[in-house]
């Protein structure tokens, strides 16, 4: 479901919390003049593949402005989470928001780096659909036992959405889709 370039959270899939902690975050980012974008679990949803997450990462420029930025109020919503410098807690609901940084990849192993978010919008806006399957491809591949959900959420969305063999991946990750993708059409 896209407006105008910015995605709307879906309604109705049991996130009331996690939408509330999301649009109050991005809300603030906007105020500051930060671009974000949403990736992780949230972004699987809203790309039409339905499954429960519990927290919320956002792509953003700079990890600690960001985190500045959204507990500057110490009467907010938000906190840091203590030892962890890129994780925030909403203490209406304990939603945690990880903050991913623009242009570099999550671990040293990894290939693909978070996309670098351009706009600034006071609604949630989500990477496209081919940058969140290259991101858990590679998260699911440099980690595959501890990451397995994201080969998952891969299997689901290309299930659900009925994707293409060519859909454009990044480069490092090709093999991995064009592999999972043959390997459903042939169980079919």
């Amino acid at each position: 479901m896209e407006t105008d370039g910015a995605y709307l959270l879906r309604e109705h899939t049991g996130t009331s919390g996690l939408e509330q902690t999301v649009r109050s975050a991005v809300a603030i980012l906007a105020d500051h003049d930060i671009p974000h974008l949403i990736a992780g679990g949230l972004a699987v949803q809203e790309h039409g593949y339905f499954r429960v997450t519990l927290d919320a990462d956002i792509i953003v420029p700079d990890v600690l402005e960001a985190v500045e930025w959204l507990t500057a109020d110490l009467a907010g919503p938000f906190r840091v989470v203590p030892g962890i410098a890129d994780t925030v807690c909403d203490r209406r609901n304990g939603v945690q928001i990880n903050f991913l940084p623009a242009g570099r990849a999550l671990r040293a192993k990894c290939k693909v780096p978070f996309p670098e978010p351009i706009v600034v919008a006071e609604v949630p806006r989500f990477v496209t659909l081919a940058q969140l399957i290259s991101l858990k491809l590679d998260s699911w591949s440099t980690n595959p036992n501890w990451r397995l959900k994201d080969k998952a959420d891969v299997i689901e969305l290309i299930k659900a959405l009925k994707l293409p063999r060519d859909l454009t991946v990044d480069e490092p990750v090709r093999h991995h889709y064009v592999e999972t993708w043959d390997a459903l059409q042939a169980e079919q």
